[in-house]
């Protein structure tokens, strides 16, 4: 083994040990956000006891240097210090700071945010203050009492009373704008998180250069001569192209492209239409039980997996493999899911009366509740049952059930038949196709937003849209797919999506057996220009062109397919399962209302089925105290009346005309009743 020396400093050579830091460290207030600090955060003073400071789970026993901090905003009013703080960036996260744009500033019972009065870029914005709901108020304490305990016991630190927080949306990154310029970038409300006035730090020392806003550069800087680029005008969208020359507003490129291109687009999509036409209608599985002559447990066995089990103790799966519950697979152009219901294809429903004429003995069994696998023997009153399986297997492996393509429920994909079309069709073009059709032209006075640079593809093709069978473009020159190559999507899952290329390249591959082998990859939506459906058509006339976009101008582009939870959460909220809404009703609601309240001492209290107003009185239409004379049914007297010169009735009240012929009421509240509350009715006056 050889031995490892030390290295020697040799003072001969002016080699020495640095006491210390480099010069240039920043440190303290001056340092990076990042970096703790206490000389961030004014306090006063510290204090070594116990305070059972839980860092690892438990409390220690031992005693802590405690930190108190100083409020400098103590005193002053939640509407001051949100005219002071809203609208501009502040570092929150103490001591490790991060930067944050503050969007509202709320007390325990005001929520203040800045608010445009007036007309649009005439009116003045203004502070405004908006009361917490019933809700808000213990949501808006318990949030406080959160951060002021995490601080005391996780930290050592104690904030004093919260009375004031901070509405802030953490810094995303830089977006590029339009005109070339980047601008800071903010979450959205969803990643919105609350901060103490007193623990956020307005300014930092040394700023992040990464995150630093710059303008934008001149052309002749961003765009040299001979840089590869592609044309966003409205008549060559999308078309490879180079820079010729620049000034200081605009560009001359020279674009080269084939002339049949817009008219292959369409060929593909057209394609895709077809294969989309003939499996677009789609049944839910009750409605194709019915035209099916089956039950929903029958089409429910069938669709998926049906074991039988052989003599020889054999697993065999008889069913036809087209849906899968547990896992939340579907078969493509056969299966989906829509909501909570399954639905099957025009297709689909065809297999199974196949099925069904072939060996109608598989479907004589499916009712049975018993989860239990079944014997062959039992299924099939056949000599050979066995035999018969397997012809069943072989039946099913012709029909080609065995080589179905499940994919997941949330992601959307074409069937391997259109992808072979797809590959066809791009072979034959490429076949046709030679170098001296290929058309050049050269475009100049155009700016900078009507060309792409394949640098900035991250920052400006973040809301574009696909579909399947897009045509689409590599604009990106990192990656394994090669620059400017074109293909065909055939694939869209959440956050990227499957394209088959025209040509195959060295990292392609076969996308799971979907594609030939080097021609398909899963790229970012990012990555690639839509032909298909041109989104960012620009004008190639400076003297048209709009101001820039704002920041967050076009949301990702984020497709969600499959079923959706029943009841959609709030934002940042899980869904809870198995919750319904109760239905929207404008009828006011009373708790435990009581119609005698109020009605004073003496009143006469009514019991169950009194009205309150009766009379006696005998219309000529056989009606007594207007009711109906009818001891049963719908229109008779309530019950605590009766027909005739006397009633008897739980909590009766008596008639006003005549007091001699009171009966005693059996419930509570009639004249000289058993129940609480009877008493005796007064004399009569003298007539």
């Amino acid at each position: 083994m050889e031995a490892f020396d030390l290295p020697t400093l040799d003072p001969d050579l002016g080699l020495s040990l640095v006491t210390g830091l480099v010069d240039g460290a920043l440190t303290g207030p001056s340092a990076l956000s990042g970096f703790p600090s206490l000389n961030t955060l004014p306090h006063t003073h510290t204090v070594l006891g116990y305070h059972h400071v839980n860092v690892h789970g438990t409390e220690s026993r031992n005693q802590s240097i405690i930190v108190h901090v100083r409020n400098i905003h103590d005193g002053r009013k939640t509407e001051e210090v949100g005219k002071e703080m809203l609208g501009k960036r502040t570092f929150i996260g103490w001591p490790f700071l991060s930067e944050g744009m503050v969007v509202a500033v709320s007390d325990e019972l005001f929520r203040y945010e800045k608010v445009q009065v007036g007309m649009l870029g005439r009116g003045a914005e203004k502070v405004l203050g908006t009361p917490h709901n019933q809700n808000g108020l213990g949501l808006w304490r318990a949030k406080a009492d959160r951060i002021e305990g995490v601080y005391s016991k996780r930290f050592g630190v104690v904030t004093g009373p919260i009375e004031v927080l901070l509405h802030v949306r953490p810094l995303k990154g830089l977006k590029r704008l339009e005109d070339g310029s980047f601008v800071k970038d903010y979450e959205g409300a969803d990643k919105e998180t609350e901060a103490a006035v007193q623990m956020v730090v307005s300014s930092v020392g040394a700023e992040d250069p990464r995150y630093t806003e710059r303008p934008a550069p001149p052309l002749s800087e961003e765009f040299p001569e001979g840089s590869k680029i592609f044309f966003l005008g409205e008549h060559a969208y999308g078309v490879a192209a180079q820079v010729s020359a620049t000034t200081e507003s605009s560009l001359s490129v020279i674009l080269a492209f084939f002339p049949s291109d817009k008219s292959e687009n369409a060929q593909f999509k057209s394609v895709v239409q077809d294969q989309t036409l003939s499996s677009s209608r789609y049944y839910p599985a009750y409605t194709a039980a019915e035209m099916l002559g089956l039950s929903n447990r029958g089409i429910a066995k069938i669709t998926s997996s049906f074991m039988l089990i052989t003599s020889d103790n054999q697993k065999h799966n008889l069913g036809l493999s087209m849906k899968f519950e547990a896992k939340s697979l579907k078969v493509v152009g056969y299966s989906r899911k829509d909501g909570r219901h399954w639905e099957f294809s025009e297709k689909a429903i065809q297999l199974i009366k196949d099925y069904m004429a072939a060996f109608p003995d598989i479907f004589r069994c499916l009712d049975s509740s018993d989860n239990a696998m079944l014997r062959a023997a039992d299924v099939l009153p056949d000599a050979n049952p066995d035999a018969r399986v397997k012809e069943i297997r072989s039946w099913l492996k012709n029909k080609g059930v065995r080589d179905f393509e499940a994919v997941s429920l949330f992601c959307d994909q074409l069937s391997k038949d259109t992808i072979a079309e797809i590959e066809k069709l791009a072979d034959n073009f490429t076949e046709n196709k030679s170098s001296t059709a290929i058309k050049k032209a050269i475009v100049k006075g155009i700016p900078r937003q009507a060309v792409l640079k394949p640098a900035h593809a991250i920052y400006r093709l973040q809301g574009q849209r696909f579909a399947l069978g897009d045509r689409v473009t590599m604009v990106q020159d990192t990656g394994g797919v090669p620059l400017s190559a074109k293909g065909t999507v055939i694939g869209l899952n959440s956050k990227s999506m499957d394209v088959v290329w025209d040509s195959p390249f060295m990292s392609g591959t076969t996308l799971g057996d979907k594609c030939s082998q080097y021609r398909g990859s899963t790229v970012e939506f990012c990555s690639c220009l839509n032909l298909s459906d041109p989104q960012f058509v620009t004008s190639t006339n400076p003297k048209e062109q709009k101001p820039p976009l704002p920041v967050n101008h076009a949301a990702p582009f984020k497709p969600r397919y499959g079923p959706y939870p029943q009841v959609q959460p709030a934002p940042g909220q899980a869904p809870a399962a198995g919750f319904r809404p109760a239905p929207a009703s404008n009828k006011p609601i009373h708790i435990m209302t009581n119609p005698n309240r109020g009605a004073g001492i003496g009143a006469p209290r009514m019991g169950r089925g009194a009205n309150g107003h009766a009379s006696t009185a005998t219309t000529g239409t056989g009606h007594v105290n207007g009711f109906a004379q009818s001891s049963r049914g719908r229109g008779g007297p309530p019950r605590g009346f009766a027909s005739g010169s006397g009633f008897r009735g739980r909590g009766g009240v008596p008639p006003v005309q005549s007091h001699s012929a009171f009966d005693r009421g059996r419930g509570r509240g009639g004249y000289r009743g058993r129940g609480r509350g009877g008493f005796a009715p007064a004399a009569p006056l003298p007539s």
